[in-house]
């Protein structure tokens, strides 16, 4: 496909100048990208005028303009979760062959907001508005591992933590532990705590604000949920989830992965 020249250094130079987290200079992108002072001195002035970029004549330095937060608040506000969650959802699915379903958090449970069908026959079926416990579930614990520190206690102070099958984890300890390691993996996990003979893997979707989202889940039969199996399926998983939380606004490269940018928390 054709590149208009003129048009791709406008974005190469707003690209640049986003990533810098304190501006960058006029020599700064020049280098950068190789554009001749003078053409960059003009496309410049364009952007300045129509408040694409702002310049700080004390520091010398060039920064994103109003305009953009404009366009980005516009474009963000038009965006709806499974507008953007379904085909990528649906692309896994035929991918890896295993039932898929998109998560949110409502009223201290789970409720599954969109899912999509493999081939395969499994005798557990889940349906959209169906609701579960956070606690019990990969889907829940992957919400749960990125919640803000007062909306996990609050969670914490109103919830029991019944047990529904041997695998449940009924202790607020174990819980934090397995909170903290979702955290490090990026991923949960869940076999055999909610109903039996039923696993599952989830990864955490996030917005443009490092906000918990929803959650992109795998579901599958335990029988099925062997290392071989899980290793095939969680880089799937975990790209399926960053495309969606890309496509809401998050920007990995510019806030860091997932893991590491939202706030760490203390031990509760």
């Amino acid at each position: 496909m054709a590149v208009v020249k003129s048009a791709d250094r406008v974005i190469q130079i707003l690209e640049t100048i986003g990533l810098a987290s304190d501006g960058t200079t006029h020599r700064d992108i020049s280098e950068a990208l190789a554009i001749p002072k003078g053409s960059l001195s003009l496309l410049l002035s364009n952007l300045i005028e129509r408040d694409y970029v702002t310049f700080d004549a004390s520091s010398k330095r060039y920064r994103l303009g109003p305009r953009l937060l404009v366009l980005t608040g516009r474009y963000l506000s038009s965006i709806d979760l499974l507008q953007v969650a379904r085909p990528v959802l649906r692309e896994l699915v035929a991918d890896i062959n295993e039932d898929g379903e998109i998560a949110a958090m409502k009223d201290n449970e789970i409720i599954i907001l969109h899912k999509e069908d493999c081939s395969r026959p499994f005798k557990y079926s889940i349906a959209v508005g169906d609701r579960g416990p956070m606690y019990a579930t990969a889907a829940g614990k992957a919400l749960l591992a990125y919640l803000p520190e007062d909306q996990l206690l609050r969670y914490l102070s109103l919830v029991k933590l019944n047990p529904l099958t041997k695998q449940t984890i009924t202790n607020r300890p174990a819980l934090l532990r397995a909170l903290k390691d979702i955290r490090s993996r990026g991923l949960s996990y869940g076999r055999d705590e909610l109903y039996e003979g039923v696993s599952a893997i989830a990864a955490p979707i996030f917005n443009l604000h490092l906000e918990i989202a929803a959650s992109i889940v795998v579901t599958l039969p335990s029988d099925r949920f062997k290392p071989q199996r899980r290793r095939f399926i969680e880089p799937k998983l975990r790209r399926a989830a960053a495309e969606v939380s890309r496509q809401l606004g998050f920007d990995a490269e510019i806030r860091g992965s997932a893991g590491e940018s939202v706030e760490k928390r203390k031990a509760v």
